[in-house]
């Protein structure tokens, strides 16, 4: 009977997976091994600039003026905040140990939550 136990357990062993040995230690490993986290960094600092652009020129020609250049500026200082977030974000995914990105990660959450609320 223990010979039978023993038997199915070394049959069920073989089911189970190995365990990777490419393990990522820090999150620049994992951040290198994908363009993903770039890419969108880009775009959101390009989409950034070209509202900023576009507020710029609108409010030198005279086109936005008044209570909707207030709101225009509003709008730009809570996008302005949230690029920072993402910065920072970017930063902590590309950092050289897990410590420095947890950190990072806490301060950009918290820098998050206050644009959320509209500071």
């Amino acid at each position: 009977m223990k010979a039978l136990i023993l038997a199915g357990a070394f049959a069920l062993s073989a089911c189970v997976p190995a365990l990777p040995t490419n393990i990522p230690t820090a999150p620049v490993e994992v951040a290198n091994r994908t363009a993903a986290d770039e890419q969108i960094a880009i775009g959101v600092e390009s989409g950034y600039k070209a509202f900023r652009l576009a507020i710029e020129l609108g409010v030198d020609t005279g086109v936005i003026k008044g209570e909707r250049a207030s709101r225009a500026a509003s709008a730009d200082k809570r996008a302005y905040a949230a690029l920072l977030v993402l910065r920072q974000a970017y930063a902590t995914a590309n950092a050289a140990d897990f410590l420095t990105a947890a950190r990072a990660a806490n301060a950009a959450v918290s820098d998050a939550i206050t644009v959320a609320k509209g500071r």
